[in-house]
């Protein structure tokens, strides 16, 4: 049966759903979804034909009040709006089989009402943030975007009597094909397969780290289509394996006693390349890393992974083809950032960086730093040293010396921060494996 990737606008919905339907009459139910800011996909399953029937009657889709509200814990937080509502906003682009029998799923951003029949709210939205700085880039410079990442991941198993998550692929990495002769490969070209018959690029597969790590080379993607690639991606891996028995993991490090770390290296470069524009560009994401790692890296345990001049560095820093920084520039106006993991709301993250670059550009930022791969420059400084924990990171962003929230808005960082903060007063008092079992990269 041909896959179909449904499109059209949200006046089209009712046909898209009907159409899908008949290419797909064994699919029951569909998940609407929404990534949160502590990375977690969340959502609300209804029959799909009770969807056909609320969207033929021009009603708005309810998602719920607590839809940005809940921390990575399952706590609320103590702003949580008792007189709030959030409504889903479909994009049909994302509607897909999932890859559990029987379902589809949608990725859809969130409006905001207080009360109901209030003014529409759109600025704590990850998804319409990202839009809104995707247009300004448009409406100011000509711009837009391609983003690729990287998914680096290890397949784990609970030990039967500790409980305990456990490394269980034993590979060898570091490209070595030897290591995709571990049996739990198979489930890796499983969910490949699938993944390629729904249109999702593959570049390159191969195993990372020392042992039992492996890596997808996704292509690259207008930034909303590369995210909701990413989540499709994460979700299929997560519900593949965990058919078979298995847990897959992004989290930084998944297995505390050793050097193995997962990370999400993103590839993000300008369309058309600009040189006129690529070097303010850049100096506006370097003057504000240390405040941008507060979305890159939002967990303490995602602090682990920079070490100095390894794994994207501990210091604001970039470099042609230099990978201790945690920007390396590939070729012109085509950057990899570094200092990224799965932990990330990737919406809010490309939103955050994308809105420092432009930031740059608004005030034709000067390039400061020197390129680090030019052996000219091997004793230059190598920059501002990076937060070393989220709090570090945070504070930065709470007081926003540079001026993100021009661009991205006052309200995301607000409600971002005080989300953050309210998971380490929560996480700190739990065990350090516990915190990584209930990852959003886990689970």
């Amino acid at each position: 049966m041909q896959l179909l990737k449904a499109t059209g606008p949200p006046s089209n919905s009712a046909e898209v759903l009907i159409t899908f339907r008949r290419n797909h009459p064994d699919i029951k139910y569909l998940r609407f979804q929404w990534q949160d800011y502590s990375g977690v996909i969340r959502g609300r399953v209804v029959p799909m034909i009770t969807v056909i029937a609320q969207i033929a009657k021009g009603g708005p889709l309810k998602a719920t009040g607590l839809a940005m509200a809940v921390a990575l814990t399952n706590n609320l937080i103590p702003s949580t709006p008792l007189d709030g509502q959030y409504w889903l906003v479909p994009d049909w682009t994302t509607l897909h089989p999932t890859a559990s029998p029987g379902s589809a799923q949608v990725m859809c951003a969130l409006d905001f009402t207080v009360p109901a029949t209030g003014p529409v709210s759109r600025e704590v939205c990850p998804r319409h943030v990202l839009n809104k700085v995707l247009q300004r880039a448009h409406d100011g410079w000509g711009l837009s975007f391609l983003v690729g990442f990287e998914v680096e991941f290890v397949i784990m198993k609970a030990n039967k009597s500790t409980g305990k998550m456990e490394r269980c692929s034993e590979g060898w990495g570091l490209f070595a094909i030897s290591g995709l002769r571990d049996p739990c490969y198979q489930y890796v070209e499983e969910c490949v397969s699938q993944l390629e018959a729904l249109g999702v690029d593959f570049q390159a597969i191969h195993t990372e780290g020392q042992r039992g790590q492996y890596e997808f080379a996704l292509g690259p993607r207008p930034p909303l289509e590369a995210v909701d690639q990413l989540v499709l991606v994460h979700t299929y891996l997560k519900d593949t394996f965990a058919r078979h028995g298995y847990t897959v993991t992004m989290v930084p490090k998944p297995v505390a006693s050793e050097s193995l770390a997962n990370g999400q290296h993103t590839h993000l470069s300008l369309q058309p390349a600009s040189p006129d524009l690529e070097e303010s560009f850049l100096a506006g994401i370097l003057k504000r890393l240390p405040a941008l790692c507060s979305f890159c890296l939002p967990q303490d345990v995602s602090y682990e992974r920079l070490v100095p001049f390894v794994a994207g560095g501990n210091t604001a820093c970039w470099g042609t083809e230099t990978r201790f920084a945690p920007i390396r520039k590939i070729e012109p106006s085509r950057w990899e950032i570094r200092n990224i993991d799965a932990m990330a709301n990737m919406y809010s993250t490309l939103a955050a960086i994308i809105g420092a670059g432009l930031c740059g550009l608004v005030g034709q930022e000067p390039l400061l730093w020197p390129d680090l791969g030019d052996p000219a420059n091997k004793d230059a400084s190598r920059g501002e040293p990076l937060p070393t924990n989220l709090e570090e990171g945070l504070a930065l962003l709470d007081v926003d010396e540079f001026g993100l929230a021009d661009i991205i808005g006052r309200p995301m960082i607000d409600r971002y921060v005080e989300m953050k903060r309210f998971e380490l007063s929560k996480l700190k008092v739990q065990d350090p494996d516990v915190v990584k079992v209930v990852a959003p990269c886990t689970e």
